[in-house]
C-alpha cells in the first residue's frame, strides 16, 4: 500500500491553491455566492426562528431544509470542478462556471452516505457519553476512569474514521466515476498520522483567521468567561449567538473570501493524497 508523503502532499495544497487562485475563484463564485445566499435567506424571510405558530415551523422547517439542500449540491458542483483542475482533469483559467451533471449528484450522494455514517457514529459515542456523565455520581473510581477511557478513546475513533471515510470521497468519485466509500478506505490503510498531519496543516491556518475575525466582528464579548450554573451558562451561550445573528452578514461576506482558499487547500491536499496512492487510476468502461 502506498504511502501518502506528508510535505509534498502539504505543498502541493499551498502551491495549487495560490498558484491558481484566480482559476479557482473563476470556477466557484457564482455557486459559492449562490451559497451564501442560501444562508442568508432563513434570515431575511424570518424562517430561521420559525415562531410559536406549529404550521409555521413547519413550513420554516421545510424551507429551510430546501436551502441547505441546495447549498449542498452547490458545494457539490465546486467540489468536482477544483478537483478535476486539481487533478489536472481540467487544463486553462476560468470566469465562470455552472454545471450539474452526474459526478454532482455522484459527490452530494457520497457527501451524504459519509454523513449517514459519521452521524450514526456520533449520535452511538453522544449516547454513550450521556450516559457515563450521567452515571457520575455514583460510579466508583475504576467505572470512572473506564469512563474517562470510552469517552477519550470514541473521539479518536470518530476522528480516524472520519479521516479515512471521507480524504478521498471526491478524488475517488471526480477520478473513477464511481461512488464507492470502501474503495477510498482501502486505499487510505495505514496513512491515518499522515492524513492528520495534512489536514492539521491545510486547515489550522484557515481556522484561525477565521476565529480570530469572528472574534473582530462579534466583539470581545464573545471570550467573556461564562457565568456559574446552568442555566446562566445557557443563557449566556444562547445571547452570544444571538448577537452573531446580528452580524451574519459580515460572516457571510468572511465565507465568500475564505471560500477559495478552504476549496483548494482541502480538495488540493486530497488529490495530491490520491495521485500519491493512485498514480494512474483505473478508467471505468
Amino acid at each position: 500500500m502506498n504511502k501518502i508523503p506528508v510535505w509534498s502532499t502539504i505543498r502541493f495544497a499551498y502551491s495549487f491553491t495560490f498558484g491558481d487562485i484566480g482559476t479557482i475563484i473563476g470556477l466557484i463564485w457564482l455557486p459559492t455566492l449562490l451559497i451564501a445566499v442560501l444562508q442568508f435567506l432563513p434570515y431575511a424571510l424570518g424562517t430561521q426562528g420559525g415562531g410559536a405558530d406549529p404550521a409555521v415551523v413547519g413550513v420554516a422547517a421545510v424551507a429551510n431544509l430546501g436551502f441547505f439542500a441546495a447549498g449542498l449540491l452547490l458545494y457539490a458542483m465546486n467540489a468536482v470542478v477544483v478537483m478535476r483542475q486539481a487533478l489536472g482533469l481540467r487544463k486553462g483559467g476560468a470566469t465562470l462556471h455552472f454545471s450539474v451533471g452526474p459526478p454532482e449528484w455522484r459527490v452530494l450522494g457520497a457527501n451524504l452516505l459519509c454523513a449517514v455514517i459519521l452521524g450514526a457514529l456520533l449520535l452511538a459515542y453522544l449516547l454513550g457519553t450521556l450516559f457515563a456523565i450521567s452515571s457520575g455520581k455514583t460510579m466508583t473510581a475504576p467505572v470512572a476512569i473506564a469512563a474517562l477511557l470510552y469517552m477519550a478513546g470514541g473521539m479518536f475513533v470518530l476522528v480516524y474514521v472520519s479521516l479515512r471515510l471521507v480524504l478521498l470521497v471526491v478524488p475517488v468519485v471526480v477520478a473513477e466515476e464511481a461512488v464507492d466509500l470502501v474503495r477510498g478506505w482501502k486505499l487510505t490503510a495505514g496513512n491515518f498520522w499522515r492524513i492528520l498531519a495534512v489536514m492539521l496543516a491545510v486547515s489550522l491556518p484557515l481556522l484561525a483567521i477565521q476565529a480570530g475575525a469572528t472574534i473582530v466582528i462579534g466583539g470581545p464579548a464573545l471570550l467573556a468567561p461564562l457565568p456559574v450554573g446552568q442555566q446562566a451558562m445557557v443563557a449566556a451561550l444562547n445571547a452570544r449567538m444571538a448577537s452573531l445573528d446580528t452580524h451574519m452578514p459580515a460572516l457571510i461576506g468572511l465565507f465568500l473570501i475564505l471560500a477559495p482558499f478552504n476549496f483548494g487547500l482541502t480538495l488540493g491536499a486530497e488529490a495530491a493524497a490520491y495521485r500519491a496512492i493512485v498514480p494512474s487510476p483505473p478508467r471505468r468502461v
